[in-house]
């Protein structure tokens, strides 16, 4: 009864919020809060997908993933990120991207990581990392994703310019989900 008299509302009305039948407008719920002895803080957030982690930690996981896994289980959590970047707001993307992650351990996964993140950066129209153009963030020889020899001619023609930059290569389609 109190509160509900020094936030200048009715006991009822109270009862109503805190049994979520309804909701308080924003100048209610902070003469609610002050009252309580607390600050209303409001803050705005970049929109990432759920569970995604910014490149710097999927880095350390491709470590952790490649010694125990090898290359395809690498491959795979690195596909899990391009889906969490393209599930981002452009300002979500970015605070994914924006600081530069270490090394994995693999200069191939390395500057792989890097032709992604420059890649969905410009699919997105996002700003390109400046660490994406760091030496170590590029591989020689080249890496021929698939490994096939075969398709080595195929992944020099499908392969994005981010990646051909990189020294990665890539057959079409590598990037989506299947």
């Amino acid at each position: 009864m109190e509160m509900a008299r020094r936030a200048g509302t009715s006991q009822p009305t109270v009862a109503g919020y805190e049994a979520g039948r309804l909701l308080p407008r924003l100048d209610t719920l902070a003469r609610l809060l002050e009252v309580s002895g607390h600050d209303l803080v409001i803050r705005a957030v970049p929109m990432v997908r759920r569970g995604a982690v910014p490149i710097a930690l999927v880095s350390k996981e491709v470590r952790a993933i490649l010694h125990h896994e090898g290359d395809v289980g690498a491959w795979r959590r690195i596909l899990d990120f391009v889906d969490d970047m393209r599930g981002s707001s452009p300002a979500g993307m970015w605070s994914l991207v924006h600081d530069a992650p270490p090394s994995c351990g693999d200069s191939r996964f390395d500057a792989a990581m890097a032709a992604i993140v420059e890649q969905l950066c410009t699919e997105a129209h996002v700003a390109i990392p400046e660490w994406t153009d760091e030496a170590e963030r590029f591989v020689e020889p080249w890496w021929f994703v698939s490994g096939l020899p075969g398709f080595e001619a195929m992944a020099l023609r499908d392969s994005p310019i981010a990646f051909a930059r990189h020294g990665v290569f890539v057959n079409e389609g590598a990037l989506d989900r299947v």
